[in-house]
C-alpha cells in the first residue's frame, strides 16, 4: 500500500470516527439531558489506537513487499536455469573428456597392440630367414662333405686300380695276343701303367 493510500484511509478513519462521536454526544444531550459529557479519556483512546493502526501499516511499509519477492521468485528461475546450464556444460565437458581419455587409452593400447605384432611378425621372419640361413648352409656343409667323400672314395678306388694295374702288369706276358694288343692300346697313354688302369677300370664297368 502506498503512503498517499494509507494516509487517505487514516483520513477517513478519523472522520468517522469523529462524525460519530458527535452524533453520539447531540443523542446523549437530547435522551439524557442530565448526563455529563464524554470524558476526555475517549478521545485519546481513539486516538491511540489510531496511531497504533498507523504504526502497523508504518511497519508494514519496511517489509519487503509481494511484488518484489515475485520478482525476485521470478527472476530467480533464471539464475537457476543459468546455473543449471553451466553445471550441465561442466558435467557434459566431463564426460567428453572422460571418454576422450578412454578413446586416446584405447588407441594407444591397439597401436602398442599393432607394434607388438608387428615386432613378433619381425622376429618370426627374421628366426625363420635365419633358420632357412641354417639349414642351406647345412644343405652346402653335406653336399661338400659328400664331395670329399666321393673324392676320397675315388682317389681310394684309382689307388686301388694303380695297385691292381701294376700286379696286372707285372703278370702280363708282352708276346702274348692280350700283351701285344695292350701294347697297341698303350700307344695313346703316356706310361703304361695309365693304360693299364683304364682298361681294368673299364673292364670292371662292363663286368668282364
Amino acid at each position: 500500500m502506498s503512503d498517499q493510500n494509507m494516509d487517505d484511509l487514516l483520513a477517513q478513519l478519523n472522520t468517522k470516527f469523529e462524525s460519530g462521536s458527535g452524533v453520539n454526544s447531540k443523542a446523549q444531550k437530547s435522551s439524557h439531558p442530565s448526563s455529563p459529557p464524554l470524558s476526555a479519556t475517549s478521545k485519546p483512546s481513539m486516538e491511540q489506537m489510531l496511531a497504533e493502526l498507523r504504526a502497523d501499516l508504518e511497519s508494514g511499509r519496511g517489509r519487503p513487499s509481494s511484488a518484489p519477492k515475485q520478482a525476485e521468485n521470478f527472476n530467480n528461475p533464471d539464475k537457476t536455469s543459468v546455473v543449471n546450464a553451466a553445471r550441465e556444460r561442466d558435467r557434459l565437458n566431463a564426460l567428453i573428456d572422460t571418454d576422450y581419455r578412454r578413446q586416446a587409452h584405447k588407441r594407444e593400447q591397439k597401436w602398442a597392440e599393432i607394434k607388438r605384432q608387428a615386432e613378433a611378425k619381425i622376429a618370426e621372419q627374421k628366426r625363420q630367414a635365419a633358420a632357412e640361413q641354417a639349414a642351406a648352409q647345412r644343405r652346402q656343409q653335406e653336399l661338400i662333405e659328400l664331395q670329399q667323400r666321393e673324392e676320397l672314395r675315388n682317389k681310394r678306388r684309382k689307388e686301388a686300380l694303380r695297385e691292381d694295374a701294376k700286379k696286372w702288369l707285372d703278370k702280363l706276358h708282352p708276346n702274348s695276343e692280350e700283351g701285344r694288343w695292350f701294347t697297341e692300346f698303350s700307344y695313346s697313354y703316356e706310361n703304361k701303367l695309365q693304360a693299364a688302369i683304364d682298361y681294368l677300370e673299364a673292364m670292371r664297368e662292363t663286368g668282364l
